[in-house]
């Protein structure tokens, strides 16, 4: 990670973890991410990549990764976006969004969805247990705990 990068990235986390202490965040389990894309020409959106998580199953890729995605991205892998990846697409859609479901631990109950910014987004996977600040614009996220930590 160069500089640049690290300094974006550590005031997000920070102030998750500050919201967190001060009991403004949500614990959240991270069961569902996707990247949502808008074509330039006015067509569809697209769900390219759909992550799952079962508590039953290993995390899954829900349907067939898009074409945009494809060689970029391995089932067996978490859902992650590399600059390299969103400088592409970002000269061919209009819009891309990094969301994810989040719910109560444990539970399908007090459910939300948010929009993170790609460095948030690739720091959680499905089945982390997480701190999340819910905002208009967007959440903010510290993760709590990895999914595989807990198995």
């Amino acid at each position: 990670m160069n500089r640049r990068a690290l300094l974006a990235v550590v005031p997000t986390v920070a102030l998750a973890g500050c919201a967190a202490r001060l009991g403004l965040a949500d614990r959240v389990e991270i069961h569902r991410k996707s990247v949502h894309l808008e074509p330039a020409d006015g067509d569809e959106p697209i769900d390219a990549a759909v992550r799952r998580y079962d508590p039953e199953d290993e995390p899954y890729y829900d349907g067939e990764i898009h074409e945009s995605l494809a060689d970029e991205l391995d089932e067996s892998e978490p859902l992650v976006l590399s600059a390299s990846l969103l400088e592409d697409l970002e000269m061919e859609f209009d819009t891309i969004s990094c969301r994810i479901r989040a719910c109560e631990p444990g539970t399908d109950d007090d459910c939300h969805r948010t929009t993170l910014v790609q460095e948030d987004f690739n720091e959680v996977e499905v089945g982390d247990v997480a701190d999340i600040v819910f905002r208009d614009s967007g959440g903010l996220v510290s993760v709590h705990e990895r999914r595989d930590s807990r198995e």
